[in-house]
């Protein structure tokens, strides 16, 4: 099997999947722009394709494959979604829906699709083309505090929950001064949305989709910088959905997966949830970013990227036994900017990968950009573990 893997943009992500297609037998060929150091430490890769920048346009991306045939195309970040099934369609390879596919990367459209589709999650203030669009929406009449987020960027980049029409303006000018990636040079959409402002914990369910019916998941409990910014600090995996939730959530991602025709793959869903509420923030037809795959093969046994690959080969899958544990495990993130925390007796350090030289100059704190490594974590206490990995 020749698998093409459009544009990876971090190391421990694309060596997690390198590693998977060398015990498969599988070759592995990757795409990235030119300037890109993503590779230099896989050994394995059958071939590393350099180019100007990520592109969803079909006669691009077929240009710069050449004549070069795969049995699947596989994003390899959040921006390559589109660009993955734009080309496994143009190569008569199994993709999602082109056309609805885009609602999981633009949020205006994913909240349409999100509302004909029954899915619980915040109400639409307004949708703002650009900073000037503001001026036409009746504020007096808005209930603040509201989340301000752009509609196709990442990494909770610029999103904000501000208390007033100054602080909506501001941060809709400087998203608008942010227009490509610099991982992928892939050019954003500008506009973003006004939503309500949802109170409760965040949490996030990794899902594999087969036959539009989940199949697998995992549940991630979500810890996020101090607002009014959004960033993650931490995750912890090991815990159940709340049985008075259970079903309604999931009915919910497999209407998720209806909406944007796909059939089978992996989906991480974020979402508000308190005893009362279920809210769907957002979802992404792609494992999770931030090491979540990590925690929740380590916790259950369930390889998210294996059940993607084989997804996109239109291969068979089916689940390992979800592995029985009396612990949980997370992760913390480091930062500058984190106050100490004395770490209790009862939480374990599997390992720690320390990366100070990954932060960068200017970047906003508790930002990925920002973060100086990391602590895998394990402890029989929830609470703990919990108090641990919140503390920032």
């Amino acid at each position: 099997m020749d698998f093409l893997l459009l544009h990876p943009v971090s190391d421990w992500s694309l060596e997690r999947v390198a590693a998977l297609c060398d015990r498969r037998g599988w070759r592995l060929t990757i795409v990235t722009i030119e300037s890109s150091t993503v590779g230099d430490r896989v050994a394995t890769l059958h071939e590393w394709i350099r180019v100007p920048a990520l592109s969803d346009s079909p006669r691009e991306l077929l240009a710069q494959i050449g004549s070069r045939r795969f049995d699947a195309v596989v994003a390899g970040n959040e921006f390559a979604v589109i660009a993955a099934d734009v080309l496994a369609r143009e190569l008569g390879l199994y993709h999602n829906d082109v056309d609805r596919i885009r609602a999981s990367r633009n949020k205006a459209l994913m909240r349409k699709l999100f509302t004909a589709y029954e899915v619980p999650q915040p109400r639409t203030v307004a949708t703002l083309a650009s900073a000037q669009d503001s001026r036409d929406v009746d504020w007096a009449a808005v209930a603040f505090p509201v989340i301000v987020k752009p509609v196709d960027m990442a990494m909770s980049l610029f999103v904000r929950k501000c208390d007033s029409r100054d602080e909506v303006e501001e941060t809709l000018t400087r998203m608008a001064a942010f227009k490509t990636s610099r991982l992928t040079n892939y050019a954003f959409d500008t506009g973003a949305l006004v939503e309500e402002f949802v109170a409760g914990p965040e949490y996030s369910l990794e899902c594999v989709v087969r036959d539009e019916r989940v199949v697998a998941h995992a549940l991630t409990r979500k810890f996020v910088s101090p607002l009014p910014a959004c960033y993650e600090v931490g995750h912890i995996s090991g815990s159940d959905i709340p049985e008075r939730h259970e079903r309604a959530l999931l009915e919910a991602v497999e209407r998720i997966a209806a909406s944007w025709g796909m059939a089978q793959g992996v989906m991480h869903v974020e979402f508000k949830m308190t005893p009362e509420r279920l809210s769907v923030i957002e979802a992404a037809a792609r494992p999770a970013g931030g090491h979540v795959p990590e925690l929740v093969e380590i916790q259950h046994g369930l390889s998210l990227e294996d059940a993607y690959l084989h997804a996109r080969a239109g291969l068979p899958w089916e689940p390992a036994p979800r592995t029985a544990r009396s612990d949980w495990h997370g992760i913390r993130f480091g930062f500058e900017e984190r106050s100490p925390a004395d770490r209790p007796q009862s939480v374990d350090v599997v390992h720690v990968h320390d990366e100070p030289d990954g932060v960068l100059a200017g970047a906003e704190p508790f930002s990925v950009n920002r973060r100086t490594g990391f602590s895998l974590l394990r402890s029989a206490s929830l609470d703990d573990l919990d108090r641990y990995i919140r503390t920032v």
